[in-house]
């Protein structure tokens, strides 16, 4: 699966992912026309996408739909230990498979604002997002 492929069965569903630098992980977004997720998977022995480990909500129904955005593709930090969706330059939601936590960007009325760089250049924090299932890594 490629960061530059959409998956879509139709005209409102959208679906990318990319696989891990180290090749453990793979991570997808979908967005059904309802709703938006991404999801964490592992990785099977012909290095093809496996089971779903984990979730995060990133969003209902947005408008305009995802579709009409310029730039939506997964980002893998150099060490796989973390991964992000990044729609038109800002980070929506991240996977911090070393801490072990996720997190969805915050809202503000219905709109959507950008996780801060800050944010994925660290560890997420105890207080931040949610816990992930638990990972082997």
């Amino acid at each position: 699966m490629s960061s530059k492929e959409n998956y879509g069965q139709d005209d409102e569903s959208f679906l990318i992912g990319e696989f891990s630098p180290d090749g453990k992980w793979c991570v997808t977004f979908e967005d059904n026309g309802e709703t938006g997720y991404m999801y964490i998977h592992t990785v099977n022995k012909n290095g093809e996408q496996g089971e779903i480990l984990d979730h995060l909500w990133i969003y209902n129904r947005i408008l305009p739909p995802i579709l009409t955005c310029k730039e939506v593709f997964i980002l893998w930090k150099e060490d796989s230990l973390k991964a992000g969706l990044i729609v038109d330059s800002e980070c929506w939601g991240i996977f911090d498979l070393k801490s072990q936590r996720k997190i969805n960007a915050p809202r503000n009325a219905n709109a959507i604002e950008t996780l801060p760089m800050e944010v994925w250049e660290r560890s997420l924090k105890d207080d931040e997002g949610e816990p992930m299932k638990e990972l082997q890594l």
